[in-house]
């Protein structure tokens, strides 16, 4: 075996070693072929100026918009990783990204993304004159928090209640079962709802299009998009926009990082860290002295 064929074979090792899917083992290959292109010689033989000149092209390009700046970050931890293995165990591949500044996102979530209690009052006064199925879409996301996959993807068969007649809903995930909490308004919405449908069996998608078929989370985000003009807001909100209104409205008003954690399905309680800001935001804000009732 050559140099290059023992390269090739640690890295073979260590995406089956590092890696747990074939899609992520996809991608870090799709990576290093594209720094390699870019730098027109073979990944192992890449300079300290290849690398940084590599990692300047992608910020520049995040600069004019042309790509996230997000997406650069994690391409040079993709880098950094692949080149970081190879490092410990040939003397002759140096990783050169440690002497280049990681580029850094900020996960600190804007308060511009969090919805206000006004804009809601504004969006609810469009739903509850329009589409039913759009009133329980928006509700279950606002007070439930949850994904646009999961939405689209949910069954009458999920809902559950427990021995103190509490809702929810139940997620089968790989370390077991999630289940996040449903608001009684909520749920009385979506019972008017499946009437109006008719017979549908609890094995049916919750959520249908004109033809019967599930939603699809395109035209979930269309709704949302045609609510708020409707609704004369200045932003048009997204689902994942309720999801950060419901973190960082709960998280205010003293609910713990673990609970929200469970509710939204986030991987670590840390990730309430991202709200910090935007709960400094509105610490005394007006809405603090609304009553606010679903019904």
């Amino acid at each position: 075996m050559n140099d290059i064929d023992y390269i090739n074979e640690l890295f073979n090792e260590f995406l089956r070693n590092r890696l747990k899917t074939d899609k992520a083992r996809k991608a870090y290959r799709r990576e290093l072929n594209k720094f390699s292109n870019f730098i027109g010689k073979d990944y192992f033989d890449a300079t300290f100026e290849d690398c940084n000149l590599f990692i300047n092209h992608l910020k520049n390009k995040a600069k004019k918009k042309h790509l996230s700046l997000a997406t650069v970050e994690r391409i040079y931890s993709t880098l950094f990783s692949v080149f970081n293995f190879l490092e410990e165990h040939l003397a002759c591949i140096c990783n050169h990204f440690k002497q280049i500044e990681k580029p850094h996102v900020s996960r600190n979530v804007s308060p511009e993304k969090i919805i206000s209690w006004n804009e809601v009052d504004k969006i609810l006064f469009v739903l509850k004159k329009g589409n039913i199925r759009d009133y329980a879409i928006f509700l279950l996301i606002f007070t439930s928090g949850l994904t646009s996959n999961e939405l689209v993807n949910l069954k009458w068969s999920q809902f559950i209640k427990d021995e103190s007649e509490n809702l929810g809903i139940i997620f089968k995930e790989k370390n077991g079962n999630r289940y996040v909490k449903v608001h009684p308004d909520t749920w009385e919405l979506l019972l008017k709802y499946r009437n109006v449908l008719g017979l549908v069996s609890d094995d049916s998608y919750v959520f249908l299009n004109n033809r019967g078929n599930k939603i699809s989370s395109r035209r979930v985000r269309g709704i949302f998009k045609e609510v708020c003009e409707k609704a004369g807001l200045e932003r048009n909100y997204t689902p994942r926009d309720l999801r950060h209104s419901l973190a960082a409205i709960t998280l205010k008003k003293g609910a713990t990082a673990s609970l929200v954690k469970e509710q939204l399905g986030w991987s670590n309680s840390r990730i309430a860290e991202w709200y910090l800001y935007t709960i400094q935001q509105l610490e005394e804000n007006a809405i603090d002295y609304l009553n606010f009732k679903l019904k």
